[in-house]
């Protein structure tokens, strides 16, 4: 009878420690994984560009957004293998520290511009969804995500930062397989470029 009492308090203690670790445990090896996952190589070579959030991001409402935030961004995904996309709304022009270099950049089809009074964000959302590419940018897409489920995956829109001229992306993606056209295309920007011999540009799209 004694050994039957005993048995049950273990079995009731071993329940009792199991359902209030298990939780912790699971939160530790989920950090774990999170951690080793940091750098990933991931399926999609097509990366789309929120230009307007990362031109914007961190700065104050009373002052302008960076158009060199935003070239350092393309200059980043491309030079690790991504074919960049980069979408920016309309109504950037009027929020940006330099108009006319957005401006230049629309003209050589390196920023598309979104049609005045829509969202940027589906075209965004649509145009990655299309070319199963990632996402760069520190917007949530909460109102988007029942048309995009996705948006949600970790993997698919990427975080940043970018600190002294640099740019850091969580989780630190690069492609599987880099795109083919991407050392053609930037070299047909770099002649556009020289052409208009504006040495700030070669120095960010190059």
């Amino acid at each position: 009878m004694i050994e039957i009492v005993i048995a049950a308090l273990i079995a009731s203690l071993t329940s009792i420690l199991y359902i209030t670790a298990f939780p912790y445990l699971k939160r530790l090896i989920e950090r774990k994984r999170e951690n080793q996952n940091i750098k990933i190589k991931v399926p999609q070579n097509v990366a789309v560009l929120d230009i307007s959030n990362i031109a914007l991001y961190g700065e104050k409402k009373s002052k302008k957004g960076s158009i060199e935030r935003a070239l350092i961004a393309i200059k980043t995904l491309e030079e690790r293998g991504f074919k960049v996309i980069a979408i920016a709304d309309a109504s950037l022009r009027h929020k940006i520290d330099k108009p006319d270099k957005l401006d230049k950049l629309i003209e050589l089809g390196r920023v598309i511009q979104a049609p005045p009074n829509t969202p940027a964000d589906y075209f965004i959302l649509a145009t990655a969804e299309n070319e199963y590419g990632i996402v760069i940018s520190n917007d949530s897409f909460k109102e988007w995500r029942e048309r995009f489920p996705w948006v949600k995956d970790k993997r698919r829109v990427i975080r940043y930062l970018i600190i002294d001229g640099r740019m850091y992306l969580y989780p630190d993606v690069r492609p599987k397989k880099k795109w083919k056209d991407r050392t053609v295309r930037t070299r047909e920007i770099c002649i556009d470029l020289e052409e208009v011999q504006e040495g700030y540009w070669k120095n960010y799209v190059m």
